[in-house]
């Protein structure tokens, strides 16, 4: 049996509907719960995983072959972690999703850094933003590291706008 969500929980700052452009930890942290056959004990995974990573979860436990197009990895207990992997989300319901991105809300974490970029939202004043925080130091996201750590910020940015560019490319 398989127990997941199409989004996190939170109810502060300000949201209270079921739709938000924030990304927050509490947003964008989505349960699952696999329970395989024949487990007697709890196992709880703290690794950091994306949605991309249910599809070859779920193909292996299951005993199917992992198709060759997705993205994702295998999760623990059911495989190693892979070490220094960049998690990435994206936000867009307001865009065609046949064009390039021109608005949204997207994050980027590695290691202990979570960098989110939000683009394309005239009416509330924001071109581009940019909010850098240390979620070990500061897990509640209150203080933007931006201008403090601007290397950190500025590499995972380009990071994050590559990997928007490369989505907008159309499907071959």
């Amino acid at each position: 049996m398989v127990l997941t969500s199409d989004h996190g929980e939170m109810f502060e700052r300000g949201i209270s509907a079921h739709s938000t452009e924030a990304l927050y930890e509490p947003v964008i942290r989505i349960p699952l719960m696999i329970f395989e056959p024949g487990r007697m004990n709890r196992l709880d995974v703290r690794t950091p995983t994306s949605a991309a990573d249910v599809l070859p979860t779920l193909a292996h436990v299951t005993g199917k072959p992992i198709p060759a197009w997705t993205e994702g990895a295998v999760l623990p207990p059911f495989a190693e972690a892979k070490p220094g992997r960049d998690v990435f989300v994206v936000r867009a319901a307001k865009n065609d999703p046949a064009q390039p991105l021109s608005r949204a809300s997207t994050a980027m974490i590695r290691d202990r850094y979570k960098l989110l970029y939000f683009f394309g939202y005239p009416e509330k004043g924001i071109d581009e933003l940019v909010r850098l925080y240390d979620l070990q130091t500061d897990p509640e996201e209150m203080r933007d590291l931006s201008a403090a750590y601007p290397d950190i910020a500025e590499g995972m940015l380009r990071e994050l706008k590559s990997r928007i560019r490369e989505s907008d490319q159309p499907y071959e």
